[in-house]
Parts: structure tokens; sequence; C-alpha cells
């Protein structure tokens, strides 16, 4: 898990909830790992998103790809 805070200033909590463990050949998109984004200091719907393609942890992202994901991230 990593914390990320937004650009109102509002701290989030990252952490991947799916490993994407089904056939890349099938869904690309589900084969991917999907983070999800809770936030910690507002109440907020949670919002998640893919990895990028190539990464399979959150340590693998620098601060700013983790903000450009956050940024991204859909509400479900």
């Amino acid at each position: 898990m990593r914390e990320i805070a937004d650009g109102e200033g509002r701290i989030w909590m990252a952490e991947i909830v799916s490993h994407g463990r089904t056939s890349g050949y099938l869904n690309p998109k589900v084969h991917r790992p999907v983070v999800q984004f809770s936030c910690k200091s507002a109440a907020a719907a949670r919002r998640y998103e893919a990895l990028p393609v190539g990464r399979d942890t959150l340590e693998a992202l620098s601060d700013g790809e983790l903000a450009t994901l956050l940024d991204k991230a859909k509400a479900h």
C-alpha cells in the first residue's frame, strides 16, 4: 500500500485489489493488476484503474506516475 495526495490536498491510499490473473488474450485490460484508491481524509468514492503495461507492483511506479494513475481512475 502507498499513500498519495491529490491536487486538492486529499490523502488517498493505493492498494492492488486484483492481480489480473485472467487471460491476456481474452481481455488485455482485465489481465493487468488493478489499483484501488480509497480516500482517507474525506468522504469520496473509491476509484479504480489498471496498472500501466509492464508494471506489476505499486513500488514500480514513481510518485508522479501514481498521481497520474489516480487522476485517470474512475469510481465504480
